[in-house]
């Protein structure tokens, strides 16, 4: 017969299924605060960040979807997250200014996880969203890289490009920061997804400060299933949305810029959508 203490211990055991927990951490790895418990966490961090913190997420339960706010300034990111944790640096100075003035500071700030609900994972939706991309190297997803950022600044990186801001009459800081390319013939930016996902539709968001911009006039799109589709766009900066057959893929790249002969010497790209739903495993 099963004993009550070993039954007590698989109960646990069952509980502990869906723990998480958030850290902030020093330069040299020194906790700060910490909160853990179980599906929905929120930390209240009462000090003014400093260089070198970092917030570390720890996953473990069995669940790889979440819904994560990571500062009071920023909308929240629906993340996949095929590891059991994950570390975002606190960003100061260039890094900083694709964000709100306020992001980061202060001296209270709250953090939020909770573990992602089957309508908000496997809803028809915006999959490239994540105002949580971070640049280099990242445990989770999605993410967006580039082969080039103009001036290798934070304002023209790749992950502006998914981040939520679709404020296309400006350039520069928040909220026009864009993805920038300077002159470079060979441009590529990718969405990677971490996972295969099924998508039929895009949306772009051109940069429109005219006279200082011109615009792409055509692009290519690849997909990680080996297909590729030409676009035409045109001179605006309200959305373009480009539709094709339903299509698995783990990644998504725009290449082949064809610039329009334009007065404008820049173009660029403020926002990429890329619309589908999550595939579930039966």
């Amino acid at each position: 017969m099963e004993s009550q203490f070993n039954k007590a211990d698989k109960d646990l055991s069952a509980l502990n299924t869906k723990e998480i927990s958030i850290e902030v951490k020093d330069e040299i790895n020194t906790t700060i605060s910490k909160i853990s418990g179980i599906e929905e966490i929120s930390l209240v961090h009462l000090e003014e960040y400093k260089l070198g913190d970092k917030i570390c997420f720890t996953n473990l339960s069995e669940n790889k979807y979440f819904v994560i706010n990571i500062d009071d300034e920023m909308s929240k990111s629906l993340i996949y997250l095929p590891t059991r944790s994950l570390e975002y640096k606190i960003l100061f100075d260039d890094d900083a200014v694709p964000y709100s003035s306020e992001t980061f500071k202060g001296s209270k700030h709250t953090i939020k996880m909770r573990i992602a609900s089957e309508e908000e994972i496997y809803g028809y939706r915006n999959l490239a969203n994540n105002v949580m991309d971070q640049r280099g190297e990242t445990t989770y997803y999605p993410h967006a890289t580039a082969n080039i950022e103009t001036h290798n600044r934070g304002v023209f990186a790749a992950r502006n490009t998914i981040d939520g801001q679709t404020a296309t009459n400006g350039h520069g800081y928040f909220p026009y920061e864009s993805w920038g390319i300077g002159k470079k013939e060979d441009a590529e930016i990718m969405v990677d997804f971490g996972r295969e996902v099924e998508v039929d539709k895009i949306a772009l968001y051109l940069r429109a400060d005219y006279p200082h911009d011109t615009y792409w006039k055509a692009l290519t799109i690849v997909f990680s299933d080996g297909t590729r589709k030409d676009a035409q766009t045109i001179k605006t900066g309200d959305a373009q949305y480009i539709e094709f057959d339903k299509k698995r893929i783990t990644w998504i790249k725009l290449m082949d810029f064809k610039i329009a002969d334009e007065p404008g010497i820049f173009a660029a790209l403020i926002e990429l959508e890329v619309y589908g739903t999550d595939i579930k495993n039966i």
